[in-house]
């Protein structure tokens, strides 16, 4: 059997598919000549003519001369020797830019219509029109080769960078381009590959293709949107490094994190600080007037309504796969992004915990009460004890808190949803939040006045407390999310709110206050600087 021949695409910025469109009958129709082919790989003809020296040259370093050489069909534009004269070999990236974007895979004619996209090797589309191809003029073309196509440039292609592409390529997204490269790592993609031979296992041997994986824009959950797809469009806010360092220095202490290894600590706030920077960057749509403020939703789900003031003065660069718009401020809109409210609705029973003679009911409004507009999803709780000389409890995880500064709310509904008739019935609740201090240690803090009271016919919401700082943060990512490992049900949320009711046996057996409660929800809004 034949030994495995392991041909391995390295490259930082584009993806090996399969051309799109290109049929079995087209393929067929543009196959070479076997009368008129030259006896040589589409490597061998460009190798062995002293005018392609730097094109060859290009290809070696760029690792797609093992690929040129092989039995799979493919179409190369050579450069002209002029334009590639200020190409410095030294920087690979460049090199391997510039060579996957005059390769395609089939066979593809100058008698293609203008009307028909040539999906080059790096995913860009590119079209003939008259003499030229790319925008450059056509040499000689149609050059049959063993394993392909050949056609000669009066020039060099010019490269559009797609939006990845532009944030890797320039000095002043740097900082950027760093931390999306920590992300970045090889895969071996199936489709793109040639089986080869059978094991003597029975497993297929591919002449195997790595293409780029980035976790933090691709993965099929949590992914942001691949930025780096050609066959997609986006627009993207991109900071510049001053707009980096100032985001950064402005989320970061939201992420104050424990961890009993500090530089655990330091590196878990690194990575959500700077995640927080990006994650709401990314639009799946062509934004070209910025300035309108419509409100837009990002590829994380969460909507700008001040896109105006969000952009600033940005400056539009047109990408080969959308939009982006390079800044040096960012005015971010933070309830809408990386800081915003925290809602837990009570009817929910994930993180929910009954307390001690304690019963719980779940009730849902009808669509015709007064009362529903104000309630949150329609539905609520009742909590009532099982005796009438306890104080019934619940207590509710309060997920993901930033180590910032929140007004606390409880929000609760009168008994006359119920029956109109019980417009007195009320009771004055207790709270006590539970949180974890900066040693790692949980602590308690209880709110308790006489002004908390229900209402019997209103909706009432208890402002608990206001400006309350958490010294550390008790939040999850979705890096976090994106390992097999991990799920909603492993996190441990270390803060806490308990509600009761706070009457004395004289208020109860006076019937001025009730021992029963109704809440519809809890919520956290991060105090106004």
């Amino acid at each position: 059997m034949l030994k495995s021949t392991a041909i391995t695409i390295l490259g930082a910025t584009f993806a090996l598919t399969a051309a799109v469109g290109c049929s079995d009958t087209w393929d067929e129709h543009y196959s070479p000549d076997t009368g008129n082919v030259i006896d040589a790989t589409i490597y061998g003809f460009v190798k062995n003519d002293a005018g392609y020296e730097k094109f060859c040259r290009m290809i070696e370093v760029s690792g797609y001369a093992d690929l040129l050489n092989t039995t799979q069909t493919f179409t190369v534009w050579i450069p002209s020797a002029e334009s590639l004269s200020e190409i410095s070999l030294d920087n690979t990236d460049e090199v391997r830019r510039i060579v996957a974007n005059h390769i395609a895979r089939f066979n593809v004619s100058s008698a293609t219509p203008k009307t028909k996209g040539v999906k080059m090797y790096n995913g860009k589309m590119l079209f003939f029109d008259g003499g030229t191809f790319g925008g450059i003029a056509l040499g000689h073309t149609d050059i049959r080769l063993k394993n392909g196509i050949a056609h000669e440039l009066n020039g060099m292609i010019p490269y559009s960078y797609n939006i990845r592409e532009y944030i890797d390529t320039h000095d002043e997204t740097s900082k950027l381009s760093e931390f999306i490269r920590r992300f970045d790592e090889e895969k071996f993609d199936e489709a793109a590959s040639t089986p080869i031979d059978i094991d003597e296992n029975g497993a297929t041997i591919y002449d195997s293709v790595k293409v780029l994986y980035n976790r933090l824009f691709q993965h099929p959950i949590y992914g942001l949107g691949n930025i780096q797809a050609e066959d997609s469009l986006f627009t993207m806010l991109i900071p510049d490094n001053k707009a980096w360092d100032e985001s950064y220095a402005r989320i970061a202490p939201l992420f104050n994190v424990y961890n009993a290894d500090a530089a655990a600590a330091d590196s878990i706030r690194d990575t959500q600080t700077s995640l927080a920077v990006v994650h709401d960057l990314i639009f799946r749509s062509l934004i070209s007037d910025a300035t309108d403020d419509v409100p837009c939703t990002t590829t994380s789900g969460n909507t700008i309504n001040s896109m105006g003031s969000f952009f600033g003065n940005a400056e539009k660069i047109a990408a080969s796969n959308g939009l982006a718009y390079l800044t040096s401020r960012i005015d971010w809109p933070e309830h809408e992004t990386f800081n915003q409210p925290i809602l837990v609705e009570a009817e929910n029973t994930a993180g929910r915990v009954r307390g001690a003679n304690t019963t719980i009911y779940t009730r849902v409004a009808s669509t015709d009460n007064i009362y529903t507009p104000e309630i949150s999803d329609g539905s609520y709780i009742e909590v009532t004890a099982t005796s009438v000389s306890r104080q019934p409890a619940v207590t509710f995880d309060i997920p993901n808190t930033l180590s910032g500064e929140y007004d606390i709310y409880a929000r609760f509904v009168p008994a006359s949803i119920d029956d109109y008739s019980m417009t007195t019935d009320s009771t004055r609740v207790r709270f006590i939040l539970t949180y974890m201090q900066e040693n790692g240690r949980s602590t308690e803090k209880v709110f308790s006045d006489d002004s908390y009271l229900t209402s019997g016919d209103k909706v009432t919401t208890i402002k608990v407390t206001e400006n309350f700082k958490f010294p550390v943060s008790n939040f999850y990512d979705n890096l976090w999310l994106m390992e097999e490992e991990n799920d909603e049900a492993a996190k441990t949320v270390t803060t806490k709110l308990y509600i009761t009711t706070n009457v004395s046996s004289a208020e109860f057996n006076n019937n001025e206050l009730t021992r029963r409660f109704r809440l519809d929800c809890i919520y956290m809004i991060p105090s106004q600087k």
